[in-house]
């Protein structure tokens, strides 16, 4: 044998406290190198598996052997064992870690680990979680030298549509890193409802301004110009009517609940949104976040004169925002979560160091790392770490 060999080293069998601990003394005894190691615990069945650099052979290898049995043995664990020499080790690929994780059943797993494998990723881990009434598949992906990481998100993203699942795809590296900021847009994201829509109804010029409003969000029409022609056609609209629309609008499914939680983690929450400052500073003081943008209604006379104050929040103004609120509170960029639905957003989700495309317009899905559906909120719980005993207390907590 060479001098230094490989042990490979594979257990299955019951899981309890104490294995892995059993199995690291041996190994600190014999002043054994881990090169490798995996452990699964499935329904209280273990899967352990090791790969050891042994520095010596002959009867230093039998009792390392002999004691790596012994312990299996104690343990009610089936044990097998392979030596092999350094150079008969595979060339172990590049290693990217990215984590895969969607809302789904097994035809989603099967259906995204078939386009996996034609995309030749490779998959390293794979768990289920039960949350929030919902269950969730976790994939850890090594894409390796990939050298078409985009494509290989956009076919995720179009799989996900075609199997009506949510789905988020994130670096590892992102993924580890806690969140602290997150930015909502508001109309149709946090509110279920555009606006400018709901003024237009009261002015009696809804069927005009929907139309300039749906080219804007998806991006076929210049967004401050539209924005403008909207706001014109409002001229002369009541502030009660407004503050009427304001006072009734309703929250998007599990938006209080998200807000409510996020607060009381401690995250800095805030809205920056293309709608309108009426709306966006009621919901700021009404869930205490800590910042909120938006664009500026002119009022004259108790109405609207048609006209802005201010620069208008487009999508580049959403980003610089963004990125100027995160370096104002000292949380980098990779820790903040923006999330959207509109082609406005789009320049803000790739900000972000985790971009959501919340029931989103065809494409947005495109630059974000998550792609979920209309009245899904809770689905960011999940993303974030968040456990149901956390939502309990906090909204326990806001009840007192």
């Amino acid at each position: 044998m060479t001098k230094d060999t490989l042990l490979i080293v594979n257990s299955f069998g019951p899981d309890r406290p104490g294995i892995v601990a059993a199995f690291l003394k041996v190994l600190l005894e014999y002043e054994i190198e881990i090169v490798d190691i995996e452990l699964v615990s499935l329904q209280n069945t273990l899967g352990m598996h090791l790969l050891l650099r042994l520095k010596e052979t002959g009867k230093f290898q039998e009792r390392v052997i002999k004691d790596l049995l012994f312990e299996g043995s104690k343990h009610n664990l089936t044990l097998t064992y392979q030596l092999i020499s350094e150079d008969k080790l595979h060339t172990v690929r590049p290693r990217k870690f990215m984590i895969l994780t969607h809302f789904g059943d097994t035809r989603s797993v099967a259906e995204l680990s078939n386009l996996m494998g034609e995309e030749n990723v490779n998959i390293e881990f794979i768990s289920s979680h039960s949350h929030h009434a919902a269950r969730s598949f976790e994939m850890t992906i090594n894409i390796g030298d990939h050298r078409n990481v985009d494509r290989l998100k956009n076919r995720l993203m179009i799989k996900s549509r075609e199997l009506n699942i949510d789905l988020a795809i994130q670096s590892m590296a992102a993924y580890r890193k806690n969140k602290r900021m997150i930015c909502f847009d508001m109309d149709s994201t946090l509110v279920n409802m555009e606006g400018i829509d709901e003024m237009a109804r009261k002015a009696g010029v809804h069927r005009e301004v929907a139309r300039i409003t749906e080219k804007a969000m998806r991006g076929d029409f210049d967004f401050e110009e539209s924005l403008r022609q909207r706001v014109a056609m409002l001229k002369g609209l009541a502030l009660d009517e407004v503050m009427d629309i304001r006072n009734h609008m309703m929250l998007s499914e599990g938006a209080d609940e998200l807000l409510t939680t996020l607060k009381w983690l401690g995250f800095k929450l805030g809205i920056v949104s293309g709608g309108f400052d009426i709306f966006a500073d009621y919901l700021k003081d009404r869930f205490n976040l800590d910042f909120a943008f938006a664009n500026q209604l002119d009022f004259k006379s108790g109405a609207l004169t048609g006209k802005l104050n201010g620069d208008i929040v487009d999508a580049a103004q959403k980003a610089r925002i963004l990125n100027q609120v995160a370096c104002d509170l000292v949380i980098p960029l990779d820790q903040v979560v923006a999330i959207g639905d509109g082609a406005n957003d789009a320049l803000m989700l790739t900000q972000a160091g985790l971009g959501i495309a919340y029931n989103a317009k065809k494409g947005l899905d495109r630059v974000a790392n998550v792609a979920l559906s209309e009245a899904n909120f809770n689905h960011v719980f999940h993303l974030l770490g968040i456990s149901e005993e956390d939502i309990q207390e906090a909204m326990s907590c806001n009840t007192t």
